[in-house]
């Protein structure tokens, strides 16, 4: 009948409170008013977004009066309208804005290159004019004292600048600026700035120097702006050219009210003092050291208050001139104390970010690989998800009515075992809810090849057994935990069911080969482990994998080959929300294959595999044991077509409900009993690089009704 869409209008100005029910989507609840008040911040309401047109022409011109004089031109023309189906205000819908530049080079010493440029420029912006990006710089608000956030995407104001500078530069690249500019709009706003800066580079000293100071009123305010920075340095020859440097920069933006004759709420004030040292940059191999601190004040009536202080501590290295071993590494250390709390928007912390890498190709390519290492803190948001529904096979998850009711609901969905099943998707949605981390990531991959060092095939005796092995060995973990005032140094440091464990990813894949690249036979031994863990909504959401795995391959003959696989492993979920959706299951299963191939025309392969799914008492104690048989044959016809045909026959033993999702993980989406699955895949080529596919695919599982399914597809090959 109706399909409800909430609105966050904001805290009080709504009667619905997000609810968690499990259903699938979210579910608002109703709060009655308190005293006339609304308690809630969600309505059933949608803001329309109306249609929009917006246009901008511009025209710039560069007249060079001679070499030494330019005159700059630019004109701009907009044309925005907020909505395209009203006609209402269609008036106010152009803009236009100007802009006009002189400036002139004066060559004052031919010898040393000392030139003086001087330039003035007007600019005018209409109330109405609608730009598509920003015209000014990211600072311009602050420096001026306006509103940093700005509403709509028109100034709504008329804008008024006149600007005029000079500098003095060397040709050793010495530079001394001055600029002065004024800023008027109609809204009651003026505005005054001078800027000077200073450059200056002589006998291994730097200097780096800006004095910026800006005065302005608007309506019942008054207020400034003041930023000094000074940045001097000097190069140590003596020290290996090292560069020891010191930075002061101070921010002070005073805004006065008229009136109450106290500070503005959007005032603030704070400076910053930094000591670094560096090395030769020129240098592959460098290193650098600074301290730096920050002190922010807060206006408390008529006066800034210093409210908190932070000492931070930074150094960083590149070991970067051997080939073989590479290293880099960047640590800062951040304490940070709080003088008055009740001024104070800080609470007293300290923080560790660091990140080490170390990159190795030793011995000849003995051993290859890379690793990384990183620490720090921060905050880790709660997700909310819900699926979507798309078309069959362009999903990933499958929704199965456990409980009939025809409600979907979050424990009902499951990763699709066959493609025709995957009708939904997963759609994560960030919510407000932060809590603060500690976060630890450790990455590596290395490959150990002794064939490479003990020559591979020329090898003899012990040496060209141990030349047989390759291991490769990768992994990838990511931890965020509840951050509880201390550093996380230890990325092993909680198990998948600690509370303190926020989120968590691990892939560690290991893969022992023999005989890799033997084309008669040799063996594989691998283990993988993933795990992962989530913050959402409603709790936790964990998960687990571990497997090992055995393979082997044997060619008898050129046209028959003996292949044998077996896995050993261990699978699990667990969402302390949903009960239904535990498991930890014990899975065993071998499968002996044998494959026949003639020339490459035709191949045969038939196999067996026997399975054994178990899942531990305290989640139920399901079991199910499957026996399958499996053929596949293959026909090449004419080197330009193809014919593919699989049949696989499983019984099942599952005597178990079979409506639960444990039960659709063990069974692989199929039933109890004997089930039928079968495809063929034709595909055609065409014109050399134009394919053409037909896919048919049956499954009869158990009892239930057999299904068909019908696919076809062209594609070209560049």
């Amino acid at each position: 009948r109706y399909s409800l869409s909430f609105t966050d209008v904001g805290e009080g100005q709504g009667n619905y409170l997000p609810d968690f029910n499990g259903a699938n989507g979210k579910v608002y609840r109703y709060v009655e008013p308190l005293n006339g008040q609304k308690q809630g911040r969600y309505e059933p309401v949608m803001k329309l977004v109306t249609p929009k047109r917006q246009q901008v022409l511009s025209v710039a011109t560069d007249y060079t009066i001679d070499a030494n004089n330019v005159i700059r031109t630019e004109l701009a023309m907009s044309n925005y309208d907020a909505n395209t189906f009203s006609t209402r205000h269609s008036g106010d819908d152009a803009g236009v804005a100007a802009r006009v530049q002189y400036s002139n080079t004066a060559l004052l010493n031919r010898t040393k290159g000392l030139q003086l440029t001087s330039s003035v420029d007007y600019e005018m912006v209409q109330e109405k004019f609608t730009p598509l990006e920003r015209l000014r710089y990211v600072e311009f608000t602050r420096e001026w004292g306006l509103p940093l956030e700005q509403t709509g995407v028109r100034p709504s104001v008329r804008e008024h600048i006149f600007r005029a500078s000079s500098q003095l530069k060397s040709k050793a690249g010495n530079a001394l600026t001055y600029q002065f500019m004024t800023y008027q709009r109609n809204d009651d706003y003026q505005g005054a700035q001078n800027i000077v800066q200073h450059a200056f580079k002589a006998g291994g000293w730097q200097f780096n120097n800006q004095f910026a100071l800006t005065r302005f009123n608007r309506q019942n305010n008054k207020g400034s702006f003041l930023r000094p920075v000074v940045d001097v340095s000097k190069q140590l020859k003596q020290l290996a050219s090292m560069r020891l440097g010191f930075r002061y920069t101070l921010e002070r933006n005073e805004l006065n009210n008229a009136e109450a004759d106290t500070l503005a709420g959007t005032s603030f004030s704070f400076d910053t003092y930094s000591v670094y040292l560096k090395s030769d940059e020129s240098k592959k191999n460098k290193y650098g050291l600074t301290f730096y601190t920050r002190s922010d004040k807060y206006p408390v009536l008529k006066e800034f208050i210093r409210g908190d202080r932070s000492y931070n501590i930074n150094f960083q290295a590149e070991v970067l001139k051997s080939a073989r071993h590479q290293f880099l590494f960047n640590t800062t250390f951040r304490q940070l104390d709080v003088y008055d709390e009740k001024v104070s928007r800080q609470k007293e912390d300290r923080t560790l970010l660091g990140r080490a890498e170390y990159l190795v190709n030793e011995w000849k390519g003995f051993v290859v690989g890379n690793m990384l290492y990183e620490l720090g803190a921060g905050q880790e948001q709660r997700r909310d998800f819900t699926y979507l529904e798309v078309p069959a096979g362009q999903g990933e998850f499958t929704w199965n009515d456990y409980d009939s009711n025809g409600v979907q609901t979050l424990n009902e969905f499951e990763i699709a075992a066959f493609q025709d099943q995957a009708k939904f998707i997963r759609v994560f949605v960030p919510t407000n809810e932060f809590t603060k981390a500690n976060y630890t990531t450790l990455n590596y991959s290395l490959t150990f090849n002794p064939r490479v060092v003990l020559g591979g095939a020329e090898a003899a005796g012990f040496s060209k057994f141990i030349a047989r092995f390759n291991l490769q060995t990768s992994m990838q973990k990511s931890k965020k935990s509840m951050a509880r005032g201390d550093f996380e140094f230890n990325p092993f440091k909680y198990s998948l069911v600690d509370t303190a464990l926020l989120t968590l990813t691990t892939s560690f894949i290991n893969t022992l080969s023999f005989n890799r690249f033997s084309s008669k036979w040799g063996f594989d031994i691998s283990n993988l482990q993933n795990t992962g863990k989530s913050l959402l909504t409603y709790g936790y959401e964990s998960r687990k994998l571990n497997d090992w795995v055995a393979k082997a391959r044997w060619m008898i003959s050129p046209s028959f080959t003996l292949n044998i696989n077996s896995k050993y492993g261990q699978h699990g979920l667990f969402t302390p929300s949903f009960g239904n959706r535990n498991y930890d299951l014990l899975v065993r299963n071998v499968e002996p294959q044998l494959v026949f191939v003639n020339r490459t025309v035709f191949r045969l392969q038939s196999s067996y595999k026997y399975d054994v799914k178990q899942n531990e008492a305290q989640w139920g104690g399901e079991e199910a044991v499957s026996h399958s048989i499996i053929s596949e044959v293959k026909y090449n016809v004419l080197q330009n077509s193809s014919v593919i045909g699989r049949f696989t026959y499983n019984n099942i033993e599952y005597p178990h409900p079979t409506n639960t999702t444990v039960s659709y993980i063990m069974l692989d989406g199929l039933l109890p009993g004997s089930n039928y699955l079968w495809s063929v895949d034709f595909t055609k080529r065409l014109l050399n690089n134009v394919e053409l596919n037909f896919q048919y695919e049956g499954r009869k599982p158990g009892e239930a009704r057999t299904v068909h399914i019908g696919r076809a597809s062209v594609r070209a090959l560049f």
